[in-house]
């Protein structure tokens, strides 16, 4: 990392208008950097001035991608892919932030970086977003919120930081539709996390509300018959029948 960073020194000391030059898929020095946890690179790129909310052809921020890890290229056979991994970087995060990065600002898909952390249970980045204004309830092109996504991967502990996070008249919607009409808690229950599911109720949730093929979250065929009844049976003892 150390030879990287020299020569990128070098080049930038030679051609200083490179620092924002975009490669095929329209990353920038910036992007790579967030991407591969090169913190003495970004700290670097961003003294030079870089653009710390330039957009790749997919509406990616560096900022996304530091919450995220993004290792893959995002094309592959013309189809938008991205491989996100167990290590959000929540140090690159917080310079990136500290630059002025746009917490709210959306990718292609409506997605906003707290959309990713609560997708990979980045619970410190998830708390650190919040603390600078990123939107509890912003929502997706897909109709869903961050409680969506947490809910979808059964984060207990970053569905308590969007409950403890909200703060009122801005509460944390718990019965939002998305587009298909699933509810954070049809999605926990879908996805077989019954501690989400749980959680949710005794924060609010509508057992009763229904989704556009009017089931109700414990109606859900979910992820199989055998373990869908062990969820079911979970959420009955610890919250009563529906």
């Amino acid at each position: 990392m150390n030879k990287q960073y020299q020569l990128l020194k070098s080049l930038l000391s030679d051609q200083p208008e490179i620092i924002d030059s975009i490669d095929a898929d329209g990353r920038t020095p910036l992007h790579w950097a967030a991407s591969s946890g090169a913190t003495d690179i970004v700290r670097y790129l961003l003294d030079r001035k870089a653009d710390v909310d330039k957009l790749d052809s997919s509406g990616w921020t560096a900022l996304h991608i530091a919450g995220t890890l993004i290792l893959a290229s995002y094309f592959l056979n013309d189809y938008l892919t991205t491989i996100l991994v167990s290590a959000g970087h929540e140090e690159i995060v917080r310079e990136l932030v500290g630059a002025g990065a746009d917490v709210q600002r959306i990718n292609d898909k409506g997605l906003t970086p707290l959309h990713y952390a609560a997708s990979k249970s980045r619970i410190e980045i998830g708390r650190f977003l919040i603390s600078r204004g990123a939107d509890v309830n912003a929502k997706d092109k897909a109709n869903q919120h961050p409680l969506h996504r947490a809910a979808t991967t059964g984060s207990v502990g970053f569905i308590k930081l969007l409950l403890e996070s909200a703060k009122p008249p801005a509460k944390v919607r718990l019965n939002t539709a998305d587009r298909i009409g699933n509810t954070p808690l049809h999605l926990a229950m879908e996805s077989g996390h019954a501690e989400a599911a749980v959680l949710l109720i005794n924060a609010g949730a509508d057992r009763d509300r229904t989704n556009q093929d009017g089931l109700t979250p414990e109606q859900v065929d979910g992820v199989g018959e055998i373990e869908q009844r062990q969820v079911r049976r979970y959420v009955a003892e610890h919250c009563g029948q529906p």
